[in-house]
């Protein structure tokens, strides 16, 4: 029976969307054939130790972590990494090693274990680091520092036998970085969303409980992060407010970094289309994404292929047209501009973002169809079919040298 040792900060029952498409593929492979063990970190409500879950083994290491803030944020992540090499270090030898980008420059093991174990690797990536932390402002961009991170980056993905990009805009990324082509597989993560099923708008009991009645909702679902762009949100908020529109509701449900300066920007614009409402339960979330009738995603400038905002196939689930706020260039861009399921709008132009909202409040027919098409498409994407086969091959392909 081939093994396999995925490594992540976080698994379920902790939260994180890097934990719940790695809970899909490890049971996907389990149910292959695979031997697979997860190493993971303990979280808010996980215990250290090692436990059985669904034929897979989990095994969890402390940490320091913490999101109080940056400073705390990046050294528990820098801590994080010696842990998680060293708990592997000890483990038994696996065909295959699979790490994730949470934390950050966590494909920097990679190498050493294999040089360790004679695992073959492969790197899933979720985010592309330093670059993130550039655009973010937390490393200063084309610094010493930065480009030392990424010179190692690189080294660590030209080592892997394959590299998973989420979106074509990341793999252009990595080509531009130098890494083989023949290295990289393009894989979105579409496939967690089975248990997502459509509300019909103005039906979502969620609306009810929160005192939304007849009112046009642009919602955003997730984490408000600091790759996000939330300013052309906001303007356009101030320009609905100006003419009047005082029908349409911006509805933000979650949390996270950029919540308080978002926050802090409607009470002193004295903005009252713009609310905000805690994380649901994931057991209520169909009912929770019901409650928008257009969905809004947003990336700041020059975060294209840097990252692909995981909340997009969800809201395809929810059968809900997409408002996407960011590069044309994008992932999400292109598929919403290829199947014909939203808009996209540049960041910083919030007038067109007003004029897109109340076009379709009027046209009630093509949210309804849009929504269609992309519940439609998500229903046929999965990447636990791509995940079995390059796991399959690498660990063919080392037998046979």
């Amino acid at each position: 029976m081939p093994s396999i040792l995925f490594i992540n900060r976080v698994y379920p029952l902790d939260a994180g969307a890097t934990g719940r498409v790695l809970e899909h593929a490890a049971r996907g492979l389990f149910n292959a054939g695979w031997d697979v063990t997860v190493l993971a970190t303990a979280g808010c409500r996980e215990t250290l130790g090692e436990e059985w879950r669904d034929g897979i083994r989990v095994i969890r290491v402390g940490s320091l972590f913490s999101n109080k803030n940056l400073i705390t944020r990046t050294l528990g992540f820098a801590m994080m990494i010696p842990r998680l090499l060293l708990k592997a270090l000890l483990l038994s030898r696996h065909d295959l090693l699979v790490t994730m980008t949470d934390p950050p420059m966590l494909a920097v093991i990679g190498p050493l274990i294999q040089w360790a174990k004679g695992s073959r690797l492969i790197h899933w990536s979720q985010d592309l680091y330093p670059e993130v932390a550039e655009e973010c402002g937390v490393l200063r961009k084309g610094g010493a520092f930065a480009n030392i991170l990424r010179n190692l980056s690189t080294w660590s993905l030209r080592s892997h036998d394959l590299t998973l990009a989420v979106g074509r805009c990341m793999s252009d990324r990595l080509l531009a970085r130098g890494i083989d082509a023949a290295s990289i597989r393009v894989m979105p993560n579409a496939g967690i969303e089975v248990g997502i099923l459509p509300v019909p708008r103005g039906k979502s009991a969620c609306r009810v409980a929160h005192g939304i009645s007849n009112e046009f909702v642009i919602m955003y679902s997730g984490n408000m992060g600091r790759a996000h762009e939330f300013d052309t949100v906001i303007g356009a908020a101030r320009l609905l407010k100006e003419r009047g529109e005082h029908h349409v509701l911006f509805l933000f449900v979650g949390e996270g970094p950029e919540e308080i300066p978002l926050r802090d920007a409607v009470t002193r614009l004295d903005l009252r289309n713009i609310r905000f409402i805690p994380s649901q339960p994931a057991a209520n979330l169909s009912d929770s994404l019901g409650m928008g009738d257009l969905h809004l995603v947003t990336m700041k400038k020059g975060m294209s292929g840097l990252v692909v905002p995981s909340k997009f196939y969800g809201v395809m689930a929810a059968a809900r047209p997409i408002l996407f706020v960011g590069s044309s260039e994008s992932e999400v861009a292109r598929v919403i501009l290829e199947k014909r399921m939203g808009e996209v709008i540049a960041p910083g132009d919030s007038e067109k973002l007003v004029a897109v909202i109340l076009s379709y409040q009027d046209h009630p027919i093509q949210i309804d169809e849009e929504g269609l098409r992309a519940q439609a498409f998500v229903q046929n994407e999965d990447f636990l079919p791509i995940m079995v086969q390059e796991a399959h091959r690498i660990s063919l392909r080392h037998k046979m040298l």
